[in-house]
């Protein structure tokens, strides 16, 4: 599915761990059929008002009782997408619904959309933060999955002073392993012990895109990739002031706060990126006038 001469991305969760997702995807109807999509870069985004994804991830998790892995992604998801067809296969599986978490991915899709319906950027962080604020109009219970101990600890206390109608019933800090069937039976086992209405995961991607996916379908219960949010709210980490996430270079003013670890994904993403849609763009102009 790769475009370009760059080597396929191998990520630990191959192998078994493929079997085990093919087990787990449920023949129901596809739940980005709520929501218009585009396709960027083979991988679907929904387009969507901010306040309206707001309400139907509260209406999810209160009533439907869906398993329904809710990711928030970005040009790096798709890179690593055109690079590996077994986390594509994770990217566009029937239980799970991909909102743009990224400029580059909005501006995509914006620009092959043909629609007055503009895409609008579903900041993960952003969301998070929403979805604990309508807790006074929808009380929900939430469990938070992943980050460190002292995080999960900070986070935990700042939910408590910012969100007091938030009802958080449990969170789990699991250890630095490969997602395999031990590693997402534990963290299941701890999120169905606390019997919430929703798991917030903040795992890094890939891996919470495949632990998302197993336990929001053996759990039957909305998980919600949110990345760096729990950083972000918990104060360990420093977020983008406003402007800057507003501006588009939200991805640059991280790669100089965190350039060793976020080296990869910004620069190789990005990169990747681009070359996925410039071909993706080239490809279609000739079938249309084919």
């Amino acid at each position: 599915m790769g475009i370009g001469c760059q080597p396929r991305y191998v990520g630990p969760f191959e192998g078994q761990m493929t079997q085990m997702f093919e087990q787990v995807i449920p023949d129901r109807d596809h739940p980005q059929s709520v929501f218009p999509t585009v396709e960027v870069g083979h991988v679907r985004f929904a387009v969507a008002e901010p306040e309206n994804v707001v309400r139907w991830i509260s209406t999810l998790a209160r009533s439907d009782h869906r398993g329904i892995n809710v990711r928030f992604a970005n040009a790096w998801n798709v890179a690593l997408a055109n690079d590996d067809p077994e986390y594509l296969k994770i990217m566009s599986d029937e239980g799970s619904v991909n909102f743009p978490d990224g400029s580059p991915v909005v501006w995509v899709m914006n620009f092959t959309r043909k629609s007055a319906d503009r895409a609008h950027r579903l900041r993960g962080p952003s969301m998070f933060r929403a979805v604990l604020d309508d807790s006074a109009r929808a009380p929900l219970r939430h469990f938070f999955l992943g980050s460190s101990p002292d995080t999960l600890r900070s986070l935990r206390s700042s939910v408590q002073v910012q969100y007091p109608s938030a009802r958080v019933v449990g969170h789990y800090s699991p250890p630095f392993a490969t997602a395999d069937e031990s590693f997402i039976k534990e963290c299941a086992e701890r999120v169905a012990a606390a019997g919430p209405d929703l798991v917030w995961l903040g795992l890094g991607t890939p891996k919470q895109d495949y632990v998302g996916t197993a336990i929001a379908q053996r759990l039957q219960i909305p998980v919600l990739n949110v990345g760096a949010a729990f950083d972000f709210v918990a104060n360990t980490v420093r977020e983008a002031p406003p402007f800057i996430q507003h501006s588009g270079f939200e991805w640059l003013y991280r790669l100089l706060c965190e350039p060793r670890r976020l080296g990869k994904r910004y620069l190789y993403g990005n990169l990747r990126f681009v070359v996925v849609v410039v071909a993706a763009l080239i490809r279609d102009r000739y079938r249309h006038r084919g």
